[in-house]
């Protein structure tokens, strides 16, 4: 997993005060029902789970469990994104995935989608271990590169787009990470979503240059990676097939 040198908290919030506006229109997979369906697959959360959605944005995720589940709770750092939420949670709090305001063993199960590469994840994994009743479950949906074969441009490419992004994932990431904080019965998935360039970096927060270095990025991209990505050129525009991994485990039962 590769890092950048930029600093999370405040750096994230305004890049997403920029990016609220324009966010359910900035990627296809925001409001993706076969992605939607999957993750709550994955919960397998019923009519008396407590739900908590880590980075709840504007409300994608918990909406799909909104009147379904016993009760859901939306965290998220920006006023912005979480206002669009209204009606999509039971309880929408402001706050930080490192340190989460809930008791612990409060929830049945966890979800995040897209919220991990702006977070410290030894604080967020920590927290949502603390949070989690033992048995209960995480559920986490993030891009990643493919492999060591593109994820050196992969990378470079999704930094120019998220200035604010901390952390950069291959497709055992989260599995390492869930296993090294304790959590069992680990299972993964690939999920392959079809994006527009020109719609995936026109999000509000950067640059009209650094939009034109994206979509250069991808002209001079090497062959390898135009080749696993399955990029196209069309019409103005230049598509990805991007890769996204959705993981689940659980949290250890107590012993008795």
């Amino acid at each position: 997993m590769g890092n950048s040198a930029v600093p999370a908290g405040e750096t994230s919030l305004k890049h997403f005060i920029k990016r609220a506006r324009q966010y359910n229109c900035s990627s296809r997979w925001v409001d993706d029902p076969v992605l939607i369906g999957k993750i709550c697959a994955f919960a397998h959360a019923g009519p008396r789970s407590y739900l908590l959605d880590i980075a709840i944005g504007t409300g994608k995720i918990a909406q799909a469990f909104y009147g379904k589940v016993k009760y859901v709770v939306g965290i998220d750092i920006c006023e912005e994104m979480a206002r669009q939420a209204k009606g999509c949670a039971d309880r929408v709090v402001l706050a930080a995935a490192e340190k989460l305001p809930f008791q612990n063993n409060a929830f049945d199960v966890c979800v995040c989608r897209q919220g991990l590469q702006f977070m410290k994840l030894e604080g967020v994994f920590s927290e949502m271990r603390r949070v989690l009743k033992p048995g209960g479950k995480a559920v986490l949906c993030h891009l990643t590169a493919y492999g060591r074969e593109d994820k050196e441009e992969a990378f470079f490419i999704q930094r120019l787009r998220n200035p604010a992004r901390k952390n950069f994932f291959s497709p055992q990431d989260l599995v390492k990470f869930l296993k090294k904080n304790n959590f069992t019965d680990i299972e993964s998935v690939e999920y392959i979503t079809r994006e527009s360039v020109n719609q995936w970096i026109d999000h509000g927060a950067i640059t009209k240059d650094a939009r034109e270095e994206i979509r250069e990025s991808y002209r001079k991209a090497s062959d390898g990676f135009k080749r696993i990505h399955d990029i196209r050129f069309k019409n103005g525009d230049i598509f990805d097939s991007m890769k996204m991994v959705l993981v689940k485990a659980r949290k250890k039962k107590q012993k008795a």
